[in-house]
């Protein structure tokens, strides 16, 4: 099931420009941070090693998203 809601994630977040996935990230990263027991600077570490090794914004949107959604639920 994670793995369909990742796909459909990945696939919404795909349709938005690098301006606002960039935003989104930025803004997932915070409430995350705020909500959880992940640091923001644990969480912007993670964010740039997922970069390097060749994830889209989309994707790492995606895994930050389904980060605060199991926190949140």
């Amino acid at each position: 099931m994670k793995n369909r809601f990742m796909k459909y994630l990945t696939s919404h977040y795909e349709n938005l420009s690098d301006k606002d996935l960039a935003i989104k990230i930025k803004e997932t990263v915070d409430r995350v941070a705020s909500n959880t027991a992940f640091s923001k600077s644990v969480l912007d570490e993670v964010t740039t090693e997922m970069i390097q090794e060749g994830y889209s914004k989309a994707q790492i949107l995606a895994h930050l998203s389904m980060l605060d959604l199991e926190e949140r639920t």
